[in-house]
């Protein structure tokens, strides 16, 4: 761990309104994960965010635009958000989204074909071509005009680019996970 946890009673008045934003992010998203460790302190890509606010600002902002008023399905937000956490590794962000996934109603056995990189065939359609433009996004390949064309059919323009934003930001997440070596919870599996 390169950056570990900031206890609440040790933060700047500036790590403090950061803190407090992204706790009132995590209330609102009623994550069925570990957040916080057993003093309180967020845990997770949070304690690197803090250590450096002026950066951490525009990405949550960014964050709650795409996701606020979302016009995807949960679940297929979950299925991309899993298949970019498989292609880098990023152990928190598996983690986590492993659990939201399943609240969300996919079965274990497709979470667990996503986390192991594998496109489930449980999938439904729309979550297949999530999956694919995930996956096709990651390899860092433009998106086929064919791919392109089924994911507006699936989700519409908006829904689209929602999409592609919502797997740059996980992108970015795992970056910022495997660049700081951010440990799993304890409860983790």
């Amino acid at each position: 761990m390169r950056m570990p946890a900031i206890e609440p009673s040790a933060l700047s008045d500036e790590q403090r309104v950061l803190d407090e934003q992204v706790r009132r992010m995590m209330d609102g998203l009623r994550t069925p994960f570990t957040s916080t460790d057993e003093n309180g302190a967020l845990i997770g890509p949070f304690p690197v965010m803090l250590r450096f606010p002026e950066l951490a600002r525009p990405l949550l902002e960014w964050f709650t635009t795409v996701t606020n008023g979302s016009v995807l399905a949960t679940r297929v937000r979950e299925v991309a958000i899993l298949t970019i956490g498989s292609r880098y590794g990023a152990a928190y962000e598996l983690y986590s989204h492993s659990g939201v996934a399943l609240a969300v109603g996919l079965s274990k056995s497709v979470v667990a074909g996503l986390v192991a990189g594998q496109r489930p065939s449980a999938l439904t359609s729309e979550e297949l071509v999530a999956h694919d433009v995930a996956a096709c996004l990651y390899s860092g390949a433009p998106l086929p005009g064919a791919l392109y064309r089924c994911a507006v059919e699936s989700f519409g323009e908006q829904g689209t680019a929602e999409l592609v934003f919502l797997i740059a930001q996980y992108s970015s997440i795992s970056v910022i996970l495997n660049a700081f070596d951010v440990p799993l919870p304890t409860d983790a599996e």
